[in-house]
């Protein structure tokens, strides 16, 4: 071997090189793995079991359906919200986020994705070392990596091999556009089928009085039509799903309205209740003032509109004033407490409901701008057809 190698796993040799179909069955198996774990498993694709089958057509077929369970090998990692910072895995498979020791979470697995759908296209690894430091080093990088400018890879699966291996995890591709990616998920029909289901749900929690679910199913519903937007040939559907889009913001936006209403009035006609623990002695108590400091740091976030994050601080306050009033004997004290519990979680309640609002309003700007840009495409695409007609015409004109 030269004295810089770029190393690739033997058994993806199997696949012929430069051919995007021949490893799309492959990347379908591995995503639907990846569909299978709700995004809620990390590393899944950084063990080595995986990637000896992506390519390797015997050992796929005869292992079919078992490939759900043999992948992981009990190396994949469940993890939460708040993501992790331990090292495991296959290092040449890592992404960046892990090696550099800066918080990571599942996305980690759509880098691994692409490292693996790269060595299949093109025979080897996208990064040149000689030892593991400066493989490490070639990962931590900050210069983009290139891919070779081959004409047998078809636009689409250079366009998810691009967004697959983005450094940065917070512009790599999401789990949600990878498989609505035209190059994984093809046939639209079950998508179409999905969003007008959610639309209808919409309906119904309408005419039931569930206003807030009614908005949720809505905003989800336009998400998805969108989606389909993005990749549909069928400009007859396309024009019709636009149509759909622009009456639902309409109606998600007076569905909004209608929440602020009712929540401006819940407030309002709120009890209200005593915060004061004057009477607590929180000095001689460190866990319950700790508890009531994070009840205050609740206010101050929620005060910046940072709900999230209030919400955090009330729950993690709340669940030690609630174990605190279990146990206290003292009929004063209880009192105080637990009306200190009440004004707390009800401030709880109204940021949460705040929280999700909030939320709703950023998928909803998100889903504005995809439209927007969509009818600038639309736009443009307008221009250079009707350009096209006034050429062909004057060219017409010239040959009479």
């Amino acid at each position: 071997l030269p004295k810089k190698t770029q190393r690739t796993s033997s058994a993806v040799w199997t696949v012929h090189f430069g051919y995007d179909n021949n490893a799309r069955p492959s990347l379908d198996r591995l995503a639907s793995v990846l569909d299978d774990t709700n995004a809620d498993v990390i590393g899944l694709l950084e063990t080595d079991t995986a990637k000896p089958f992506f390519g390797n057509n015997d050992l796929t077929s005869y292992l079919g359906e078992k490939l759900h369970m043999f992948i992981d090998f009990g190396v994949a990692q469940h993890i939460g919200k708040r993501g992790s910072r331990s090292i495991r895995g296959t290092l040449l498979y890592m992404a960046p986020e892990i090696l550099s020791s800066h918080p990571y979470d599942n996305r980690v697995d759509l880098w691994s994705m692409g490292i693996i759908l790269y060595e299949c296209l093109f025979g080897r690894s996208p990064f040149v070392f000689s030892s593991a430091d400066e493989l490490v080093e070639e990962i931590k990088s900050n210069i983009p990596i290139e891919i070779p400018n081959d004409t047998r890879i078809s636009s689409e699966c250079r366009n998810l091999l691009e967004g697959l291996l983005q450094r940065d995890p917070n512009r790599r591709i999401s789990f949600q556009d990878f498989f609505r990616h035209p190059f994984i998920f093809i046939d639209l029909s079950f998508q179409i089928i999905r969003a007008d289901d959610l639309f209808q749900r919409s309906i119904t929690y309408e005419q039931r009085g569930d206003i807030k679910k009614a908005l949720d199913y809505r905003v989800r519903a336009l998400d998805e039509y969108v989606a389909i937007i993005k990749v549909d040939e069928d400009h007859d559907r396309k024009r019709m799903l636009r149509m759909k889009v622009k009456e639902g913001l309409a109606a998600a936006e007076i569905l909004k309205k209608r929440i602020s209403q009712m929540n401006l009035n819940s407030a309002s006609a709120s009890t209200t209740v005593s915060s004061s623990t004057e009477n607590l002695d929180l000095k001689n108590n460190k866990e319950l003032f700790q508890a009531y400091q994070h009840c205050l740091n609740g206010n101050q976030l929620m005060n910046i509109a940072r709900f999230s994050q209030a919400c955090e601080e009330y729950q993690i306050g709340l669940t030690v004033m609630l174990r605190a009033a279990r146990t206290e004997t003292d009929p004063v004290k209880s009192k105080i407490l637990h009306d200190v519990i009440s004004f707390y979680l009800n401030k709880a309640e109204i940021c949460k409901d705040k929280n999700e609002a909030q939320q709703l309003d950023i998928d909803i700007e998100k889903i504005k701008e995809d439209t927007a840009l969509d009818n600038t495409m639309l736009n443009e695409s307008n221009f250079i057809t009707e350009r096209q007609q006034r050429a062909s015409s004057h060219q017409n004109c010239c040959l009479q």
